[in-house]
């Protein structure tokens, strides 16, 4: 088995978003009521995510280990024990976002020479803002009334998809309408996440790419 290593980290991260994208959107489509289902495939994606964290970051993996279990309990015990922890587990996985797109943009920022693993770096990096905007979308859906149309007060699992959905809609300034923000903070985090999938692409994106290019027509 082939030991992972900081060439390759960014793969797992990239495929554990994109399962979960897919899964969420499989079971909203198909399931009803699957809070369950989701639950685990949130907290299997997150426990796949940190397999790529680079070995000499024992801090960063102890504290996604935290979160993870973090999530796993107050998620529980909503679900089987009718305790309302929505928001404990909503912070946790904000935490977890947060620190995992901290670490992902310094490891992609930080090298000289960019590679491919970079570049797979800094499209993971885009879906963590995406996701974490979701997540703070989503703890305004439980904090607020109807700070949102087009979005109905319900339990968080069943209106993950949906904000992942307006999330990165509102990420690539897409923006179609049917999902929108009616109170101040809400539009303010909208507007935020606008601005910053704006510039990240502008700049951040496009300025590995080109660095790799011409690398690439250096070496030849």
């Amino acid at each position: 088995m082939k030991i992972v290593t900081k060439d390759d980290n960014f793969f797992f991260l990239l495929i554990s978003l994109l399962s979960l994208f897919f899964i969420s959107a499989v079971v909203h489509q198909y399931r009803d009521n699957a809070q369950t289902f989701v639950l685990m495939s949130l907290v299997l994606c997150m426990g796949v995510s940190i397999v790529g964290v680079h070995r000499k970051q024992a801090f960063y993996r102890s504290w996604y280990v935290i979160l993870i279990l973090v999530v796993v309990a107050s998620g529980s015990l909503s679900l089987f024990q009718e305790v309302d922890l929505s928001l404990v587990t909503m912070s946790a996985m904000l935490f977890f976002l947060l620190a995992h797109t901290f670490s992902a943009l310094k490891q992609v920022i930080t090298p000289k020479e960019v590679t491919l693993n970079q570049i797979v770096g800094s499209i993971c990096v885009y879906l963590l803002f995406g996701l974490s905007f979701a997540f703070i979308y989503l703890i305004q859906l439980e904090l607020f009334n109807t700070p949102f149309n087009g979005l109905e007060h319900k339990p968080w699992l069943d209106n993950l998809f949906e904000v992942i959905y307006f999330s990165f809609i509102t990420l690539t300034t897409v923006g179609f309408g049917d999902i929108s923000p009616t109170l101040a903070i809400p539009k303010f985090f909208v507007f935020l996440e606008a601005i910053t999938g704006s510039f990240y692409l502008a700049i951040l994106v496009a300025s590995l790419v080109s660095s790799h290019l011409s690398q690439k027509d250096a070496k030849k």
